[in-house]
């Protein structure tokens, strides 16, 4: 749902924060920063509080709206919008934790495989390969058996 400004009053005051960070107030000129009761405008609480960008008072202000917006203070249509929001964050934290632990179990797994060693069949196979050949090497053609390597040998099959 869209949220649109409201229109001031004689006597309302209020502050707008730019998409660029600059605060403006309004209706504050012909009003005292403290009241005869000892009370702050909280126009100029919010605008001191936006303007220092202390990140606990922030955070402290991010978790009282939080908390405002799930009791219903900004209305019905507020409190479903953040429920939802709330519940999609909720699933996308849910989803990335198990694809860590799948990473976690796969890697788990891997690294007991490793363990085990080399395959006694293909340590067999290797060991055997090893014995009859003459030269056994790594080219950049490729892995080598004698003087012939791996794809010549297919080529030479196919003539």
């Amino acid at each position: 749902m869209a949220r649109e400004m409201l229109k001031l009053r004689k006597g309302d005051s209020a502050i707008m924060i730019k998409a660029d960070g600059q605060v403006e107030l309004a209706g504050v000129q012909d009003k005292a920063l403290i009241d005869d009761k000892g009370n702050i405008s909280p126009v100029i609480l919010f605008a001191a509080a936006w303007a220092k960008k202390d990140q606990n008072l922030i955070q402290h202000l991010v978790d009282n709206f939080r908390v405002c917006v799930r009791e219903g203070y900004f209305g019905t249509d507020a409190q479903d919008d953040f429920k939802k929001i709330e519940d999609e964050a909720k699933k996308i934290q849910e989803e990335k934790k198990k694809e860590e632990d799948e990473k976690k179990a796969n890697e788990k797994f891997l690294e007991d495989i490793a363990k085990q060693g080399q395959d006694p069949k293909v340590e067999a196979q290797i060991k055997k390969m090893s014995e009859n050949a003459t030269d056994i090497s790594v080219s950049d053609k490729g892995p080598t058996v004698g003087n012939v390597t791996i794809d010549e040998g297919v080529e030479n099959e196919t003539k």
